[in-house]
C-alpha cells in the first residue's frame, strides 16, 4: 500500500516545531553538545595521543545516544496519549504508516539537528591539528546511523506508555540492549531472552487480535529464552544475539571503513522496529 509524502512531511514538521518550540528542546541540544564535547576532549589521554580524531568519543558515543535519543522520543507518542489527541490523529484520513513515518522523521530531524551542531567539535580539531575530513565524514555517518536506529526504538517505547518517564526508560532499556549486546556474554544472553519474550507477545497478540494475556505470553517467552540460555540447549545462543550489538557495526565507521553490511544492519533494525510501531497502531483499530 502506498503513502502520501506530503502527509508524512506535515506530521514531521509538526513534531519538529513542537520540540524546538519549547525551551526543553534547546536544553537537549545544549546538553548533547556538552556531553559529546566532554567525551571527545575531556577524557584522559586526548592530548597525550596527539591525534586529531574522534576515537575517544567513539568509545562513549553509543552510551551517550542510549540516553539522549530516548529523551527526544519519549514525548512523541506518550504526550499524545496523555492528552488524548492520539485518538483524533488516528481518526483522520491518514494511513498508519504515514503517521509512524511522520513522527519518526520528525524525531530523527531533531536528532540530526543536534548532531549537526556537534560538528563544532570538528572545528575544534581543526584548531588543534589536521583531522582527516574523510574520517570525520565516516565517523559522523556512523553516529547518524546509530541514532537512526535508536530513534525508532525510542519511538516504540513512547508508544507503549502514556507516561513520558516510563517511555524514556523503555526506550533507554531498548537502546541499552543494542549497546551492551556483544560486550559481555551475559548481556547477549539477556538480550536474546528479551527478544524471545517480545516475539512471544507479538505472536500472541497477532493470533488473538487483542492484548489480553499478552503479558503472560511475554513472561513465558522470557522464561523459555532464559531456560535455553542457562541450560545451553542452543549452542551459540550468546554468539547469535551478540551480533545485534551496535559496537561491532559502528567500529568500522570510526576507522574510516564503510561496509555495506554495517549500513544494512542499522537500516534493518530501523525497518523492523518501525514495522512493529505500525502494527501496534493498527491493533488500536481492531
Amino acid at each position: 500500500m502506498g503513502f502520501d509524502p506530503s502527509v508524512i512531511a506535515t506530521i514531521a514538521r509538526r513534531e519538529i516545531s513542537s520540540y524546538l518550540g519549547k525551551p526543553a528542546g534547546y536544553v537537549f541540544l545544549t546538553l548533547f553538545i556538552a556531553a559529546t564535547g566532554a567525551g571527545a576532549f575531556l577524557q584522559e589521554g586526548f592530548f597525550a595521543r596527539n591525534l586529531a580524531d574522534m576515537a575517544l568519543l567513539n568509545q562513549v558515543m553509543p552510551g551517550i545516544l542510549m540516553l539522549f535519543v530516548p529523551a527526544v522520543t519519549m514525548n512523541v507518542w506518550a504526550e499524545e496519549r496523555r492528552r488524548g489527541t492520539d485518538e483524533l490523529l488516528l481518526t483522520m484520513p491518514v494511513r498508519d504508516v504515514e503517521v509512524v513515518l511522520g513522527k519518526y522523521l520528525g524525531a530523527l530531524g531533531v536528532f540530526t539537528a543536534a548532531l549537526a551542531f556537534s560538528v563544532a567539535h570538528v572545528l575544534v580539531l581543526e584548531r588543534l591539528g589536521d583531522p582527516d575530513i574523510g574520517l570525520m565524514v565516516s565517523t559522523y555517518l556512523g553516529y547518524w546511523l546509530v541514532g537512526m536506529a535508536f530513534v525508532a526504538i525510542g519511538l516504540l517505547g513512547s508508544m507503549l506508555s502514556s507516561n513520558a518517564t516510563i517511555a524514556f526508560i523503555l526506550g533507554a532499556v531498548g537502546c541499552a540492549g543494542l549497546v551492551f549486546a556483544g560486550t559481555e556474554p551475559w548481556a547477549s544472553g539477556i538480550v536474546g531472552a528479551a527478544l524471545i519474550s517480545g516475539l512471544a507477545a507479538l505472536v500472541w497478540v497477532t493470533a488473538r487480535g487483542d492484548t489480553e494475556g499478552a503479558g503472560y505470553a511475554a513472561a513465558g517467552g522470557a522464561a523459555l529464552g532464559l531456560l535455553v540460555w542457562l541450560t545451553d540447549s542452543w549452542s551459540g545462543f550468546e554468539d547469535t544475539f551478540a551480533k545485534l550489538g551496535v559496537d561491532a557495526h559502528f567500529y568500522g565507521f570510526g576507522e574510516g571503513v564503510l561496509r555495506l553490511g554495517d549500513v544494512v544492519f542499522f537500516f534493518a533494525i530501523t525497518a523492523v522496529v518501525l514495522y512493529l510501531c505500525t502494527f501496534l497502531i493498527g491493533r488500536r483499530h481492531w
